[in-house]
């Protein structure tokens, strides 16, 4: 008996370092960042009342340049998002006003959302600012190193509202295209509303 516990110490010590180490796998921390961390990067979307913002991000990059570029496309993505789902809320909810029937409703609202999503249509988006952290994350064979890349998005009220117009408008023709005066009233109210904001 008092050989096993001789050795005790040393398997407790054993059984302590390989724990621990096992533990740690996984681990991650913040070794390098370009400033900062700004509290943006946990807002999706915002709106000021004179700016939309958006936050664009790629987590878990393994390369910084085309993290960035990924953030900034992601950022591209969700303010096309926003503006798609905010016309079909809204020329939805004007059509299904008018009283027209729910398929014209869908095939109406669906010609104002193929609009937006033409991403060269969209004008004067702007990048003020961008964030990145190098994160070395613990592995079996050691460390490895990955990114999380973030770019913030904003675009003026007014150009953001341009743009929701232009979908309007294409749906204004279609409806013009289809002697469909119910959704050209309802596409020219949508027009007028944007156009007192």
């Amino acid at each position: 008996m008092k050989s096993l516990l001789k050795y005790l110490p040393i398997v407790l010590l054993i059984m302590f370092c390989g724990c621990s180490g096992s533990s740690e796998i996984g681990s991650e921390k913040t070794v390098d960042k370009s400033g900062s961390t700004p509290n943006w990067i946990n807002i999706p979307t915002s709106d000021n009342g004179e700016f939309v913002f958006v936050t664009g991000e790629l987590t878990k990059g393994t390369d910084r340049s085309f993290g960035m570029n990924q953030a900034y496309a992601d950022g591209v993505r969700k303010l096309m998002n926003t503006m798609q789902n905010a016309v079909k809320t809204q020329s939805s909810l004007a059509l299904r006003g008018a009283n027209m029937d729910e398929g014209d409703v869908g095939r109406f609202s669906e010609f104002a959302v193929a609009w937006i999503s033409d991403t060269y249509r969209i004008a004067a988006v702007q990048n003020p600012e961008s964030y990145w952290e190098k994160i070395e994350v613990k592995t079996l064979s050691g460390v490895t190193y990955n990114y999380n890349c973030y770019s913030l998005l904003k675009i003026s009220k007014k150009d953001y509202n341009k743009a929701l117009e232009g979908a309007y408008l294409d749906m204004k023709k279609k409806a013009q295209e289809e002697n469909n005066k119910k959704a050209e009233e309802t596409s020219n109210k949508l027009i007028d509303e944007l156009k007192s904001k």
